[in-house]
């Protein structure tokens, strides 16, 4: 009867200490990992949602987003070519193409000014809505331009919508799309000086050295080889 009582203390006590370790390694796997747990909760869901794409495809450069509008797109980026011109973020070949980085551009460092390209497309893909900033109402209504990194959300606020083209290589004549590389304070603020006196209405809000920006530019027909451009500047 004592040898009984024993053997059930001692099964008692080794329930006690198992539990106790079960309990343990539950609170410190819980400890270990609510961080990583809260940090992904935190986090902005289109970040996951690149991040997850850049293992599919790693010329995934950013994602550019206009609200009220059909622009929301990956932004691809290949030095020295422009693949993604007729390819799609598959390498698909596609008549739409994507949105992609200037291959003069560089990304590391990056530049103080960041040149996207995007097709105007008959059914109003792609950069097709930049045309809307024609329109002074709309422009009021939309300033804003979201960019994402791989890392971070980013803000632009438009300075200057203007009408360009693509010149002849002699011309001598302001080219928009040759502004990029290291750039000098002077270099920038003839930049800004040149798209300020072409913008189709007066913004007031302006850049000055060595505020980030960001120039979008599609085709424009009512002119040979024309360019319709939107600029704007970092606020955040």
């Amino acid at each position: 009867m004592k040898k009984k009582y024993l053997n059930r203390v001692v099964f008692f006590l080794f329930l006690l200490s198992f539990l106790f370790l079960v309990f343990l390694f539950i609170n410190r796997n819980f400890v270990v990992h609510q961080p990583i747990l809260e940090e992904k909760k935190s986090m902005d869901s289109k970040l996951i949602e690149i991040q997850e794409l850049y293992q599919e495809n790693q010329d995934l450069i950013g994602w550019l987003i206009i609200e009220d509008t059909n622009i929301n797109y990956p932004v691809m980026f290949t030095r020295g070519e422009d693949f993604y011109l007729r390819r799609d973020f598959y390498k698909e070949k596609s008549t739409a193409g994507s949105l992609y980085i200037d291959k003069h551009a560089n990304m590391i460092p990056k530049d103080i000014n960041i040149l996207i390209h995007g097709h105007n497309m008959n059914n109003k893909t792609m950069f097709h809505d930049l045309l809307n900033y024609k329109d002074k109402d709309f422009y009021e209504n939309h300033k804003k331009i979201i960019y994402y990194t791989l890392e971070e959300k980013q803000e632009y606020e438009i300075i200057a919508v203007f009408l360009s083209r693509v010149y002849n290589s002699l011309d001598t004549v302001f080219k928009y799309y040759k502004f990029y590389g290291e750039q000098t304070e002077s270099s920038y603020e003839e930049y800004i000086e040149n798209i300020k006196a072409l913008s189709l209405y007066q913004i007031d809000l302006t850049a000055t050295y060595p505020e980030e920006l960001i120039t979008l530019s599609t085709c424009e027909y009512s002119n040979k080889d024309g360019r319709f451009v939107v600029v704007a500047k970092r606020v955040s």
